[in-house]
């Protein structure tokens, strides 16, 4: 069974995210493809930001289904819209921040969550509630650099997020480091070697790597989020937004 899993990216700056990146992970049996949003917020760093991003997320989630799609991963550590486009699909739905929580808590039981800016922790914190993981949160930490500034300071970037790394495995005993920004991709191997330096072997998890392969196993072992959990909704009139076959736009 080949997968398609398409990748919605939800803001609308161009080249944050591109098909290169995932080039490594692809088999003749998983296609990926990806889009921006067509309207929302340049980057994703408070509440306001999420929910300017979501309208545009659903449409493209719809879309992406329409189109062949045979799972979604949002490009967001903020998971927005997660429970909204499961609603609206049959196929999977994955947010890299309950993947990754999820994962980390069995490899790591204890984990750090390392993202940009420290205004993020009450959205965080959130999160781990919502999934059920507070007795597994090591705790947060920030790097106080903006998302749409990650290119331009990745060397200071780099060493920003091992210093926090190192700062959640000694104080707080975090047993694994989840990067929590997907612009963060790419990082995760030299903040394990240095944290391996330096007596610590501890797995760092890529948010958008491990939510790609597991969307990939979801498609492959014909699972998919439960409709009984995330109804569809009911036909009603909608204005000012277009979700083809969910809502009757006038």
């Amino acid at each position: 069974m080949k997968s398609v899993i398409h990748i919605i990216t939800p803001i609308i700056t161009e080249g944050i995210r591109s098909l290169d990146d995932v080039q490594p992970f692809l088999r003749q049996d998983m296609e990926v493809r990806h889009s921006l949003i067509g309207t929302g917020p340049a980057s994703i760093e408070c509440s306001v930001d999420e929910a300017l991003s979501i309208p545009g997320i659903l449409e493209q989630a719809v879309v992406a289904e329409r189109d062949g799609a045979s799972a979604l991963i949002i490009d967001c550590m903020g998971d927005p819209g997660l429970e909204a486009c499961r609603e609206l699909v049959s196929i999977p739905v994955l947010g890299p921040a309950q993947t990754c929580m999820h994962y980390a808590s069995m490899l790591g039981h204890h984990f750090a969550f390392i993202t940009v800016l420290d205004r993020l922790k009450p959205m965080i914190d959130g999160l781990v509630a919502r999934y059920g993981l507070q007795a597994n949160y090591a705790g947060f930490g920030a790097v106080d650099i903006p998302v749409l500034e990650i290119e331009q300071r990745l060397d200071e970037l780099v060493e920003q997020l091992v210093a926090a790394s190192l700062r959640s495995v000694e104080t707080a005993r975090a047993g694994a480091i989840i990067l929590g920004c997907t612009g963060f991709f790419g990082c995760a191997q030299a903040i394990a070697e240095r944290l391996a330096a330096a007596g610590y072997a501890v797995p760092v998890l890529d948010p958008i790597p491990l939510t790609l392969h597991a969307a990939d196993a979801l498609v492959k072992t014909g699972l998919s989020h439960s409709k009984y959990i995330y109804p569809a909704p009911r036909r009603k009139p909608l204005a000012g937004y277009a979700l083809p076959g969910a809502y009757d736009t006038v």
